[in-house]
């Protein structure tokens, strides 16, 4: 539903909720007296990354529909239209026929995609431009890559052959008109080079067409459709996905051609945002399968205005960001044209975002002047200011100290003027703690790290006895998190939330809240440890209570064959009690 994510778009989280209640910043999140319970202490959290809100103390919360509905006590359909209102966002009547319509744009895109393959493969001055941009055959064919006849009606005649109207052609964008008053319709894309646009699904979505000679513009795209949201769409994430998945980090180049070289050449993790600015909805897409991320723009002015934006972007969604420096060409197509080798060796020897903006600073300004050390200093201070650790910080400052000429303690000083540092809340408290004052227990606050840090969840899969119970409210999760593991390797969220109801996939993001409720400012290093601390205080639990079960079912038991049974397996739990102390 399209509509909704236009809604949380335009209306964060923290602006809903701010309109209700005061909010003071909490680390990187928001706290306030919560609205749904006498609260004397700020106990409701707002995260503006997970867009929910929520009280550990009361139990109460959710995303900005289930906010709304709270505060105004009404059900979904009039939230819906509450905040469709604040955010002038125009809601579609409901009509069940607005899917099939999506799937109809779709079915009508697949058979444009194979009409222009077509064309391509029986045009040999089509196919020597792309094998002459050092693209093989198989490539060609892998990307689907098309030509559009010089011809207003070729697509058009085809397609109503296909028994596709006029009416279904317009809304699919692969036809045009001048006007509304206008009957004519004619091919949006005439003599062009294609390139079929597939969402993370593999769908077929849009087109990208590219002049062939002269003229304007240079490349053509889909409009918007039904089935085609550019700020949800990343060129080339339907097949880089898994890869992301398993390199554990995802390279951005700009073009269409940028990334089909790039994929020919072996970086199969590599999307493109295809000549559109980068979106938060993008990132947060990406960050589905990889935290990591690495900009390989172009190197004109243009690219490294590109890049500046992207790195602001990916800094707000937390993702771990480097810069690939492209040689041998102002962009990845040409550099792996001339060179592939160098071309994968600038992606392994990609630089922190810090080196990125050095470079950027002293191409804007003259460090050997006043206003121009003035002017560096206020590109890199607030951004030195922004690392975690005073290594960090002392490391940067000294680089700036001898570029703008400078004793490195007045830079420390200005640094300070920025504000207080962020400072660490020390080690968490104990679970046990926790759990008293949240009704949370053991088994929560560990699901709460694994969807906080996934990557720890090989340590729960070979460590949590799963042969004993583990707590009703959290059994589900633990079941589907094993399931989807021992099928993919890794945790997979889209994956998980497949066999979960709204109300549970809402509780993936509680989890991970109350993580960082409750364990601010954990390194991963202390993490780790609490996850491993987590599973043996579970395992341990849950064998005690196991254990004192068989000694009630031994102490009844009337039948030797039965009793025997019995003693065997409390013996197996004696054994895995004295495996874990």
């Amino acid at each position: 539903m399209d509509y909704k994510e236009e809604i949380r778009g335009k209306l964060p989280i923290e602006d809903l909720v701010g309109g209700y209640i005061q909010l003071k910043k909490a680390g990187r999140n928001l706290k306030g007296l919560c609205p749904f319970h006498n609260d004397s202490k700020p106990s409701f959290m707002v995260s503006p990354e997970k867009g929910i809100a929520y009280c550990f103390a009361c139990n109460t919360g959710g995303d900005i529909f289930k906010f709304v509905q709270l505060m105004e006590k009404v059900e979904f359909p009039e939230a819906l239209r509450i905040l469709a209102e604040r955010t002038n966002v125009k809601l579609p009547e409901f009509r069940p026929e607005a899917r099939d319509a999506r799937l109809r744009i779709i079915e009508i895109n697949r058979a444009t995609a194979t009409f222009f393959a077509d064309q391509l493969q029986a045009s040999p001055e089509g196919m020597k431009y792309f094998t002459d941009r050092g693209l093989t055959e198989e490539t060609i064919r892998d990307f689907q890559l098309g030509y559009a006849p010089d011809s207003f009606t070729a697509l058009k005649e085809h397609l109503i052959r296909l028994n596709y109207n006029e009416a279904e052609l317009l809304e699919a964008g692969v036809l045009n008109q001048r006007s509304i008053a206008d009957k004519n319709t004619y091919d949006r894309f005439r003599h062009r080079y294609i390139f079929p646009i597939f969402d993370h699904q593999d769908n077929v979505v849009g087109f990208g067409g590219r002049i062939i000679g002269e003229g304007e513009p240079k490349y053509l795209n889909s409009p918007e459709t039904p089935a085609y949201n550019k700020s949800l769409v990343l060129y080339g994430l339907n097949r880089a996905k898994e890869m992301i998945k398993k390199e554990d980090m995802t390279i951005f180049v700009e073009g269409y051609m940028d990334l089909i070289a790039a994929h020919q050449a072996g970086s199969l993790n590599t999307v493109a945002t295809s000549g559109t600015a980068l979106t938060g909805h993008q990132l947060k897409l990406i960050k589905r399968y990889s935290p990591n991320a690495a900009f390989a723009f172009d190197q004109d002015n243009a690219g490294q205005e590109a890049t500046k934006r992207a790195i602001e972007l990916a800094r707000e969604a937390e993702l771990n960001i480097k810069i690939v420096t492209v040689p041998h060409g102002k962009d990845p197509d040409e550099c792996i044209r001339e060179n592939p080798e160098s071309w994968k060796q600038a992606v392994l020897t990609a630089v922190p975002a810090m080196d990125f903006y050095f470079n950027y600073a002293l191409k804007a300004f003259d460090p050997d002047t006043l206003d121009g050390k003035k002017g560096v200093c206020a590109i890199l201070l607030p951004l030195i200011k922004q690392l975690s650790s005073e290594m960090e910080q002392g490391q940067y400052l000294d680089r700036l100290s001898v570029i703008v000429k400078t004793d490195v303690k007045l830079l420390w000083n200005d640094l300070k003027k920025l504000g207080q540092k962020k400072t660490y809340a020390g080690p968490a408290r104990a679970a046990e703690d926790a759990t008293a004052k949240k009704n949370y227990v053991r088994e929560e606050f560990l699901l709460g790290f694994v969807f906080q840090y996934p990557q720890f969840y090989p340590l729960v899969a070979e460590n949590l006895i799963d042969s004993v119970p583990v707590h009703h409210d959290t059994e589900k999760f633990y079941k589907a998190l094993k399931k989807i593991y021992n099928q993919r390797s890794v945790v997979d969220f889209d994956e998980l939330k497949v066999d979960l109801e709204a109300e549970e996939k809402e509780k993936i993001d509680i989890y991970a809240l109350l993580i960082e409720e409750n364990y601010p400012d954990f390194s991963e290093a202390a993490a780790e440890k609490e996850v491993k601390q987590l599973i043996q205080s579970i395992n341990q639990q849950n064998l005690i209570l196991i254990q004192k079960a068989y000694e009630f079912k031994i102490r009844a038991a009337t039948e030797t064959g039965e009793k025997t049974i019995l003693l065997n397996q409390y013996n197996q739990i004696l054994k895995l009690k004295t495996k874990i102390n």
